[in-house]
């Protein structure tokens, strides 16, 4: 059985660990969503330059969801 001091050290080191487990995760989240804001500003300029019309837009954005998904559906239990 844990003596008291024992017990505040893990729950310590638990907490630590929550803290820097819940830091990374929002660190990851914010990365994602620099890159994806910028794919899709590289993407909006590439769409404008070539004058594509709606249709083309829409499938252009379809097969990129598409990539999206495919590309996080590769990553699941990988971390």
């Amino acid at each position: 059985m844990p003596t008291i001091g024992q017990d505040i050290s893990n729950r310590a080191a638990c907490a630590s660990l929550k803290h820097a487990l819940d830091l990374a995760r929002r660190e990851a989240q914010a990365n994602a969503a620099v890159k994806f804001s910028s794919h899709l500003d590289r993407m909006a300029t590439s769409m404008a330059n070539q004058e594509l019309s709606a249709v083309e837009i829409v499938e252009l954005l379809r097969q990129d969801a598409e990539k999206w998904k495919n590309e996080g559906l590769s990553c699941v239990g990988c971390c």
